[in-house]
């Protein structure tokens, strides 16, 4: 039997909507391979990959030229062959990540900065790691509700996952024609995270969502995993994002 092989970048803790992806892919009988962004989250996510059986880890910081390339590197020295990637990073979690601030007091070196981490390095990693894809592969990142609307303090955030979104759609195209590898997107609501964290109080806003949803419920993470496997082996979709928030989405204000 062939080996399949899951590359999953963005798992942080237990918490991380990346650590139940990666459970249900490993479920479906892939091997798992991750990365950390530095030495600080090191600790949690080798914790998790002990626990789960990840094969490697690489550490990857979405801001520095050389981890890139050192990342890629590895992986290919690895002899790994890619079925799976998962993009689960976002600048909202980058250490320094400059989240309080009004969209005219960004930077252009802060914007680039958040361009990069949440959205430029699907890109990157997509095409320093091309010739390890095989054909047919699939790539999913995830996005967010706030590609869509203006959120006061966190329009940085709201930007990357547009320009996100958009990437998606263009690799869609380009890797479609070159080696027939499908992108798309899924797009969860709130579920308790290290990322909800810097938004607020995690037991507020699930309460909020809760009340709005028309199932009087809160997506879950297993759920999200679960949708994220299917949209990952289904071989007639990509270019797609695909919504999962119980419903709220299509709520009024």
């Amino acid at each position: 039997m062939e080996t399949k092989n899951a590359l999953i970048v963005g798992i942080r803790d237990e918490d991380s909507i990346c650590h139940a992806i990666a459970g249900e892919i490993k479920r479906a009988g892939y091997n798992i391979y991750a990365t950390y962004e530095d030495e600080d989250t090191y600790p949690s996510v080798s914790r998790v990959a002990e626990a789960m059986g990840i094969k490697k880890l690489f550490p990857y910081d979405a801001r520095r030229d050389e981890d890139l390339e050192a990342f890629t590197s590895a992986v290919r020295q690895e002899g790994i062959s890619l079925d799976i990637l998962v993009h689960g990073i976002s600048y909202s979690t980058a250490e320094g990540a400059k989240l309080d601030l009004p969209l005219l007091d960004v930077t252009w070196e802060e914007f680039t900065d958040a361009i990069r981490v949440g959205a430029f390095s699907l890109a990157e990693i997509s095409g320093g790691l091309l010739d390890v894809f095989k054909d047919d592969a699939s790539i999913l990142a995830v996005t967010l509700r706030w590609s869509k609307v203006a959120v006061p303090r966190f329009n940085v955030v709201s930007a990357t996952k547009a320009a996100l979104e958009s990437i998606i759609r263009g690799l869609a195209q380009s890797l479609g024609n070159a080696k027939k590898i499908r992108v798309n997107g899924i797009s969860p609501g709130f579920v308790s995270t290290y990322s909800l964290s810097k938004i607020g109080n995690r037991l507020e806003l699930l309460e909020q969502a809760k009340i709005k949803s028309p199932l009087k419920t809160n997506v879950r993470k297993e759920n999200i995993a679960s949708l994220a496997v299917s949209i990952l082996e289904n071989p007639s979709i990509t270019g797609m994002i695909y919504p999962i928030d119980a419903g709220v989405d299509i709520m009024g204000v």
